[in-house]
């Protein structure tokens, strides 16, 4: 997975399909198109998680996680808005939000950026139902000055047949069904994880290509996922070669 993905539901929608019955904003949630990875602060993404009263409870969160014990500076972070499924339990860095801290990230599609010639062409991914969810790690973290940020970060899993063709990576979607297995902190997380990956194999994709504007996390709006017509490069014409020219006798 690349690292951009969409959320265009509106929020009566993501509560009915989360079952949120918690809002924990702090603004209002807009829909966005090209939404992209970032730790920084003012680009807070929604997430679900169960809070301490085991209701699930919508708050925003930067998706970038940052674990709670980060004492250096957020320029020092590694790329932490993935998380490969394979790692959760073997390396340290994930395993505590693997068994503790899982959410998820509700998303009406994805974006991979497949290298077609010399350019990258974005190609949008979407499910037969509108609204679905990411499976996440979460963290809350305390800044120096005392600020306690929410972040996140994404499950990533191997392709199935279809996303293969595109990218070596997808993102892990959760079956509705398994929503609260993987919310609960009581549940057995690797097995909710493997069912979970083994359901990505038969899991429906709709795929089109979409503007190459949209590598641009500037530019946003519907016409970010709205299918595109990909403009071929002209072929290169082969060099020319000189003659020698031949010596007079």
């Amino acid at each position: 997975m690349c690292g951009r993905f969409s959320q265009e539901a509106e929020l009566s929608e993501i509560k009915i399909e989360l079952q949120a019955t918690q809002l924990e904003l702090f603004r209002e949630l807009r829909p966005l198109y090209n939404i992209a990875p970032s730790y920084g602060p003012g680009v807070e993404q929604a997430f679900v998680v169960r809070n301490h009263e085991g209701e699930r409870a919508l708050r925003l969160g930067r998706w970038w996680m940052i674990p709670h014990y980060w004492n250096k500076p957020l320029k020092a972070l590694p790329a932490t808005f993935n998380a490969r499924a394979e790692d959760l339990e073997q390396k340290p860095f994930w395993r505590s939000a693997f068994h503790r801290y899982r959410c998820l990230v509700p998303a009406t599609g994805w974006r991979e950026f497949k290298p077609e010639g010399k350019k990258k062409q974005p190609y949008h991914f979407r499910l037969e139902r509108h609204l679905f969810a990411f499976a996440g790690l979460w963290s809350r973290w305390t800044s120096p000055d005392g600020e306690v940020v929410d972040s996140f970060a994404i499950v990533t899993t191997e392709p199935n047949a279809k996303a293969a063709a595109y990218h070596d990576r997808m993102p892990l979607v959760v079956p509705p069904e398994l929503y609260e297995g993987w919310l609960d902190p009581s549940a057995d997380p690797l097995a909710v994880l493997a069912e979970a990956r083994a359901r990505t194999s038969t899991l429906a994709l709709d795929v089109h290509a979409t503007d190459p504007r949209g590598n641009n996390v500037r530019f946003e709006g519907p016409e970010v996922v709205a299918p595109y017509d990909p403009v071929p490069e002209p072929e290169e014409a082969p060099p020319a070669t000189k003659k020698k020219a031949r010596k007079a006798r």
